[in-house]
């Protein structure tokens, strides 16, 4: 109990770091939400000056930041000066989009990389081949050849996400798995390298073990070898992959979700980067550091619950 007392602490110590330091350097950017407005002939100089006085921009850059936390802890954070809304309200429509769309990129490539890392013989050779071709070939460049070939065999359709007023249906659902085939793709495709090469590694690592020898040496069959004792002795580095892809669902998915217009935070955060929205923003940044230190303790549990030897040290 102490030590999950103890990385909550850290966690939101490192939340604390992170804001200040995301909202220190939005700050310290040259020019601010106003000066693209200032050069718009249609916006006369009464209302901009009307727009910055709500704003308060005269504040130093402490008191905007304890303004900012006093608005994180009401659990809005802040109003978006670009859409006149609550910034919460802003996330929570996007969120659960792009958690859709990043835990689908998720599964598919730890299934495929699952299956394909354990293969043997010429097979596992030949996954090797296809793993160093994957690496070669920049995720973007993968995303880009998917929506061509969707564009060409005319596959590529408006996104309908229904929203919750709408509800959902048997119709969206369906509509929403086809919709959702491609970027997720692009997706897995990008991360299947990675869960490939570790798979690999990490079996040929507990081949080695010495329990594997004893086992081999007792004449057990393969399949047993493999699920009871090479897969076991294997599966911490995997879990330690898992968290962190599960740590990146809100940040891996932004370009992909820009290149296929999907409806999640990846188009959000970049209007409001483009347009120096700055509560928008800092919360978006804020959201990913959430999911990277939930990933990381998702790890950490899950190793404790695995490894016996790290419950001894733990305790």
């Amino acid at each position: 109990m102490r030590v999950l007392a103890r990385r909550v602490l850290h966690s939101l110590i490192s939340l604390l770091a992170v804001s200040m330091l995301c909202f220190a350097l939005l700050s310290a950017a040259p020019g601010d939400y106003f000066s693209e407005l200032r050069l718009e002939p249609g916006i006369s100089q009464q209302t901009l000056r009307a727009m910055e006085r709500q704003t308060d921009p005269r504040r130093s850059l402490a008191e905007r930041y304890v303004f900012w936390c006093e608005s994180a802890l009401r659990g809005d954070f802040g109003n978006s000066l670009s859409y006149h809304l609550p910034v919460a309200s802003l996330l929570s429509e996007r969120i659960a989009n792009t958690l859709m769309l990043s835990a689908a990129g998720l599964f598919g490539a730890w299934v495929l990389g699952l299956a394909l890392g354990m293969s043997e013989g010429w097979f596992a050779s030949l996954v090797r081949v296809f793993t160093s071709l994957l690496w070669s070939i920049p995720e973007p460049v993968l995303a880009l050849v998917l929506l061509l070939a969707a564009l060409k065999l005319h596959t590529l359709a408006p996104l309908t996400v229904p929203t919750s007023e709408a509800g959902w249906s048997l119709a969206h659902f369906q509509s929403l798995a086809g919709q959702l085939v491609l970027p997720s793709l692009a997706m897995a495709i990008g991360y299947l390298p990675v869960v490939i090469h570790h798979v690999q590694r990490g079996l040929v690592a507990a081949r080695e073990a010495p329990a594997v020898e004893a086992a081999r040496a007792h004449g057990l069959p393969y399949r047993r070898i493999l699920l009871h004792y090479i897969l076991p002795e294997a599966a911490n580095p995997l879990i330690s992959l898992f968290g962190l892809g599960v740590g990146s669902l809100l940040s891996a998915s932004l370009f992909v979700e820009v290149l296929f217009g999907w409806p999640g935070l990846g188009q959000l955060l970049l209007n409001a980067i483009l347009v120096r929205d700055t509560n928008i923003v800092v919360a978006g940044v804020l959201c990913s550091a959430v999911m990277l230190i939930a990933g990381n303790l998702l790890a950490d549990i899950l190793l404790w619950l695995h490894d016996p030897r790290i419950r001894e040290v733990a305790q």
